[in-house]
Parts: C-alpha cells; sequence; structure tokens
C-alpha cells in the first residue's frame, strides 16, 4: 500500500509541474482574431516551393530564424505563403524572410525584397510559446469562421510574423 502512495504522489507531482509549465507557457490563452488594416511590409527573404516536408524548406526556415536570433538582420521573422498551406496538397508556395523596417540594411546572398501592400485583413494574436501554441490550421479555420460571421471573403495569402517565443501573429488579406 506504501508503494501505490508514493507513486501517486509523484504522479500528481507531475502532472502539477506539467500543468504549471503549460500554462506559463501560455497555453490555456485563447486566439484573439479580429479586424486591421495592416501596414505596408517590407519581407526580406528567400522564396520556396515544394513539398512541405522537404529538408530544405526546414533548412531555410532555421536559417532565416537565426538571421533575427543572430541580430544579422533587424527585424520579425515572417513567413508568407502565396497559397494556403492548409490546403489538401502537400505543396508550399511561400516567402520565408523577415519583415524589415530598414530597407537599406546589406541582404544576406540570394534574399530579396518584397513589398506587401496594406489592406484590409483578419489578424489572428496567438499568445502562448510554439509547444503549446494552437495548430495552425485550427487557427486558420477559426479565422476563416470569423470571416464567415463577419460577411467578408478572404485572400489566399497569408503571413505570419513570429514577434517573440511567445507571440504569433498570422494575417490573411480581405478581397474587396
Amino acid at each position: 500500500m506504501r508503494k501505490i502512495q508514493i507513486i501517486i504522489f509523484i504522479v500528481i507531482i507531475i502532472l502539477a509541474i506539467s500543468g504549471s509549465i503549460y500554462v506559463r507557457l501560455g497555453g490555456t490563452k485563447n486566439v484573439e482574431i479580429k479586424e486591421i488594416t495592416t501596414d505596408t511590409y517590407w519581407l526580406a527573404g528567400k522564396k520556396y516551393a515544394g513539398k512541405r516536408n522537404n529538408k530544405a524548406y526546414t533548412k531555410l526556415l532555421n536559417e532565416t530564424a537565426d538571421l533575427v536570433k543572430n541580430k544579422q538582420i533587424n527585424g520579425v521573422f515572417s513567413v508568407y505563403h502565396f497559397i494556403n498551406p492548409d490546403s489538401e496538397k502537400d505543396t508550399l508556395n511561400t516567402l520565408v524572410g523577415i519583415i524589415v523596417a530598414d530597407t537599406t540594411q546589406q541582404m544576406p546572398d540570394g534574399y530579396t525584397l518584397e513589398k506587401l501592400n496594406s489592406q484590409k485583413a483578419i489578424q489572428a494574436l496567438i499568445q502562448s510559446h510554439w509547444l503549446v501554441s494552437p495548430n495552425p490550421v485550427e487557427v486558420n479555420k477559426q479565422m476563416k469562421e470569423y470571416a464567415l460571421k463577419n460577411r467578408v471573403v478572404l485572400k489566399e495569402e497569408i503571413l505570419e510574423k513570429y514577434n517573440q517565443d511567445k507571440e504569433i501573429l498570422t494575417e490573411i488579406g480581405i478581397k474587396e
């Protein structure tokens, strides 16, 4: 009987610690969705077209994120999807890059500067660490439900901005 009590006690401690970590990382926070007018963005990046699970795509994501992390380029790590990444196809057409305020800063080889014009959009704010944040497919589903409820039609393009470890902004333009 003593062993069972010790095991139960250890399980309770592990669950309490896990729950505490989950809450501290923002796992209980809801996705905030609203209609906005975006800024005009300058996105310095590299285009990728191909399979979602390709090592080259993962390498490009890591390479670009490291440029921000190591402060080689000042800006916000972002991914711009030219086609909805949640489509039935396993193909991506994206621009992996960094939203920059200073377009005169030196860009690494292969990085081009793309202008994303200001537009009306639906924005989802996720304030939780990526380890516990909602699945992007679920977030996009919530955004589409919001658009349907508010009688707006969304474009195919999706911009994901990774502001910090615990903040992701997703924006989908509204067709006018």
